[in-house]
């Protein structure tokens, strides 16, 4: 057995393993009972709080599924995320860097207000590259 060769297949099939995971945690949260947007949103609005919730708006028309607990405002409809958390980071930075540049999103929710009543949880987003 040439080990060289061997190791090379050993990491191709780690990497395959870990990419098969990654997008099955994709889908499973995709797939969630929580809202989504059926086209590409602008973000319209963040709102900072001081315990590192953060508050953001999207086109009320271009979100379905929306749970009853999330409180809608005009053309608005409200999510919120935990900016203190690790994943919570991670999305402030991307959507305040697709919001400075123009750059339209995909959102889906929880389905649940669990972090703040009358706002829906933001599960995750996706940046359209149109």
């Amino acid at each position: 057995m040439n080990t060289p060769t061997y190791n090379r297949e050993l990491t191709s099939v780690k990497h395959f393993l870990a990419k098969t995971f990654l997008l099955s945690l994709v889908a499973t949260a995709a797939s969630a009972a929580g809202s989504n947007s059926t086209t590409a949103i602008q973000i319209r609005q963040f709102q900072y709080t001081p315990n590192g919730i953060v508050h953001i708006w999207f086109d009320v028309g271009a979100v379905t599924g929306k749970p009853t607990c999330a409180n809608q405002t005009g053309n608005e409809y409200p999510y919120t995320f935990d900016s203190t958390t690790a994943g919570g980071k991670s999305m402030l930075a991307g959507l305040l860097a697709a919001g400075g540049a123009g750059v339209s999103v995909w959102v889906f929710g929880t389905g649940t207000c669990a972090l703040e009543t009358g706002y829906e949880t933001l599960a995750g987003f996706s940046t359209d590259h149109a």
